[in-house]
């Protein structure tokens, strides 16, 4: 119990933190999108041929399943019957259904009679649906009328709340804690139950779940599982949800969307890749933990018997790992190095996201590359950006989600371009403020627009800039221009080299820039592609960029964020991550060398007043970003950036710079590294352990190279 409080509680200190539900109410009545989802009088009639009959429909408890945790497990039941004592009523109908007579369901009745919706309504929706499934056969004639007239209420105010009130998204985190559970949940329990002319809850439910979730779950999650969520978001929304809406679904229906939706298998690897060497989730959008538990993990890696997502952190205690059942924890999943047996690559394709690296042990050299499309919530500014870790974060995910969501250090600095490792173009007229919420300024009573500096990144898309959330998987294909940021063009993985070739060309211009609109921002980019090369045996990154701008004028710069202050010399750069023992931080050094362009300019920003500045200004939120950052000892919000940029302003420039990572006490020297140019070709060579030629050719998705021997 104090584990589940002790997780709640965090839950709401977050929400109440972060400000995510005024935001999210806020950007949903500031755009009012003429899509709307169909109305139920429209709906079909629902045709579930292998329908479950006979209660209870939700996952339960088996005699079997309650034997073995009363012999090998005593406590199990026991805590539950003291919870019970106290009220939760998850306890009593758990404890009512596994020992009848146990519990005074009369007293159960009135307690659930009484229950009032809410806010999402989902904390009273489903212990009501609970009870009235698995105490089916327990209830009076009486009692079981009324309480099925209770779980219609309740499925009614679920989908209100989610179809009218709120208009939640299937992007979003606000669905998945848990109105989605509560609404599957009490449309399974109802269905055939009453008439079909008067079950709007199914018909409703069963459009929601197969024509609005499941399209958004293969779109994101694509073929190989993801989820686009930053950090805790993960664990407190889809987290929740991935495994216990299909398996509360497959339990009633016998359709099973495990099997039909491959990426639900492949988001267990989502959650092994994205755990960093250090046992920290890597950081990428708004995040503020980097270690949270993702719920589902444990029930799902029993499902596919994924070793390695259930030795993230393994349960050895007896116990059901899902609301409002799940399977019973296996002991037999826990063995040593199960991720060894994984590939060191892989690409996230639903996200765009690149996870590489040298091998599964804590000194390995782990990078992260993403090109993809913008889901619109609570996801970043960047892509084409990369993060580069070894012995530490070396290359980093700038800025600090806070001290707010949507203070002027997160939409300034940390939700925008400049906070991450990508190129940023700036035209200085780039400055339209971003529009004013319809809510009035009461102490003027006129609308009241706020300026954003002007980082010469991405369009501002997403969550926090004043575009509701894609309703479903249509309504984001009818914004498909707004939301496309980038595509990947060619992937390419031999000799281990692995090389992403990505179109960056939308997250920066479409078809309204230069329209006069804050969010598409100004026609600065005409082409734009990034190469992303991890050679695995030299240990060497390389990033590639072919940049045309509509203006020669138009600054461009190349940036690379870091923990501590970066040293330069000519060419050369470097810079160094301190060890952290408690953290499993070994220490680390990223040395670098600029190939192109052939004259630039190379400079740092950062230190104190500087660490996070942009457009003339330091968004340090006076001094309180740093504090907040000490408190949380597993953030990284860096201080120090490197950028350059062409010494000459042309349209067209190439930026080319490569990297090494070592550990601090490996003293590596960075390898030979030559680039040529050869008409309409680039040449890059890099002799370490060995010869790996790259041929950049004037189609950069066209691009070669080979490895010999030394």
């Amino acid at each position: 119990k104090k584990i589940k409080v002790a997780y709640l509680l965090l839950v709401i200190a977050i929400l109440m933190t972060v400000g995510i539900l005024s935001l999210f109410t806020n950007n949903r009545l500031e755009t009012d999108s003429a899509y709307q989802l169909p109305e139920l009088i429209d709906l079909p009639k629902v045709y579930l041929p292998l329908f479950k009959q006979q209660h209870p429909r939700l996952p339960a408890p088996s005699e079997e399943e309650i034997q073995i945790l009363l012999t090998q497990n005593k406590q199990f039941f026991k805590q539950h019957k003291n919870h019970a004592k106290r009220g939760n009523l998850y306890s009593q109908i758990l404890i009512a259904y596994s020992f009848p007579g146990e519990i005074d369901l009369n007293k159960l009745y009135k307690n659930l009679m009484k229950l009032k919706f809410s806010g999402r309504g989902n904390v009273e929706t489903k212990p009501i649906a609970l009870a009235y499934d698995w105490l089916y056969n327990q209830w009076s004639p009486e009692q079981r009328l009324h309480l099925k007239a209770k779980v219609k209420q309740a499925c009614d105010y679920q989908i209100n709340i989610i179809r009218n009130e709120m208009k939640l998204s299937p992007y979003n985190v606000f669905l998945y804690n848990s109105p989605l559970q509560a609404l599957i949940a009490a449309s399974l329990v109802l269905h055939k139950d009453i008439p079909a002319s008067e079950d709007n809850c199914m018909r409703f439910t069963h459009d929601y779940w197969s024509n609005r979730v499941v399209p958004v779950w293969q779109q994101v999650m694509g073929q190989n599982g993801g989820w686009h969520e930053g950090g805790e978001y993960i664990g407190i929304g889809i987290g929740q949800a991935i495994y216990q809406v299909p398996a509360m679904w497959r339990n009633a229906t016998g359709e099973d969307y495990f099997r039909k939706i491959p990426g639900i298998t492949g988001f267990l690897d989502f959650l092994v890749y994205r755990t960093r060497p250090d046992g920290t989730h890597f950081r990428w959008g708004d995040a503020a933990h980097f270690n949270n538990a993702v719920p589902d993990r444990l029930p799902l890696a029993i499902e596919f018997q994924h070793s390695a997502a259930f030795n993230l952190k393994p349960e050895k205690r007896l116990k059901p790992t899902s609301w409002p059942w799940g399977p019973l924890t296996n002991n037999k999943l826990i063995k040593d190095q199960t991720n060894y047996k994984l590939p060191l690559t892989k690409l996230f394709d639903g996200l765009g996201l690149l996870v590489s690296r040298t091998s599964w042990d804590d000194d390995a050299t782990y990078v992260t590359f993403k090109a993809g499309n913008n889901y619109w919530s609570h996801s970043h500014l960047d892509q084409g950006a990369f993060t580069i870790f070894k012995g530490g974060a070396l290359a980093i995910d700038s800025g600090l989600y806070g001290p707010k969501y949507g203070s002027d250090h997160h939409m300034n600095y940390t939700y925008q371009s400049i906070a991450h490792n990508i190129i940023t173009v700036t035209d200085p007229d780039d400055n339209l403020p971003m529009p004013a919420k319809k809510k009035k300024d009461k102490s003027t009573d006129k609308k009241k627009a706020r300026k954003i500096a002007n980082d010469g990144g991405q369009r501002r898309v997403g969550s926090g800039w004043g575009k509701a959330a894609p309703l479903d998987f249509r309504d984001w294909m009818n914004q498909s221009d707004t939301y496309h940021t980038a595509t990947i063009e060619k992937i390419i993985e031999q000799d281990n080299v692995v090389v992403v070739i990505a179109d960056l060309t939308p997250a920066y211009t479409n078809t309204l820039s230069g329209e006069d609109t804050f969010a598409h921002r100004t026609k600065r980019i005409k082409r734009y592609q990034r190469v992303f090369v991890h050679d695995k045996i030299n240990d060497v990154i390389l990033i590639f960029d072919k940049i045309n701008a509509y203006k020669a004028n138009f600054r461009k710069k190349w940036l690379l964020h870091s923990l501590l202050e970066p040293t330069i010399k000519k060419q050369y750069f470097q810079i160094n991550t301190p060890e952290n023992h408690t953290r499993n931080i070994k220490g680390g050094t990223l040395k670098g060398k600029i190939l192109l362009p052939e004259k630039f300019l190379v400079n740092k920003i950062g230190g104190k007043g500087f660490e996070f500045y942009v457009d003339g200004k330091n968004y340090d939120e006076k001094g309180t970003v740093i504090k907040a950052a000490k408190r949380k000892k597993s953030s990284e919000p860096g201080e120090w950036r490197l950028e350059l940029e062409p010494s000459i302003g042309q349209k067209e420039t190439f930026f080319l710079v490569a990297m090494q990572a070592s550990l601090h006490d490996e003293n590596k020297q960075l390898p030979i590294i030559t680039v040529q140019k050869e008409k309409a070709q680039i040449r890059c060579e890099i002799v370490a352990k060995r010869k790996t030629t790259f041929f950049f050719s004037e189609g950069l998705e066209k691009m070669t190279f080979n490895v010999a021997p030394l």
